[in-house]
């Protein structure tokens, strides 16, 4: 991480959507490197972003967003003492069994971030009551 702590995470539907153009995303990441604060993007929500991309364009944009320097990859159980595939795990199954939210939602409660997300009511209903989801579907 080059930068300061994460503000906001980044879940797959997301991911999808700067794939597919849409530039609040980049709007949304220049915002928070402007605060000197970071952007995580959960390795599994990385992963199922990759599995869903046809083409080499979507490949490539998904590998400059990841170089950006103010975007970190977090991996799955990075913290010592922390059992984060189980906690991803329970919350993937609140949300239907979708790992990539509840890697995004482990990771943003972790890292006390945001989560910015294309749908809004599935990630509502794995957070805690209040927390700050970012609807970026209307952007």
């Amino acid at each position: 991480m080059s930068g300061g702590p994460i503000a906001v995470v980044l879940d797959a539907t997301v991911l999808a959507a700067y794939v597919d153009g849409q530039v609040a995303v980049g709007e949304l990441i220049a915002e928070v490197a402007d605060e000197d604060r970071q952007v995580g993007v959960p390795a599994v929500c990385l992963t199922t972003a990759h599995a869903a991309t046809s083409g080499e364009v979507g490949a490539a944009l998904l590998t400059l967003l990841t170089t950006t320097p103010a975007v970190t990859v977090l991996p799955l159980g990075a913290e010592p003492g922390v059992d984060d595939a189980r906690q991803a795990g329970v919350l993937a199954r609140a949300a239907g069994g979708d790992i990539a939210l509840g890697h995004a939602a482990r990771a943003a409660i972790a890292h006390q971030a945001h989560l910015a997300t294309t749908e809004p009511k599935p990630a509502a209903a794995v957070m805690p009551a209040r927390w700050s989801i970012l609807d970026l579907s209307q952007a």
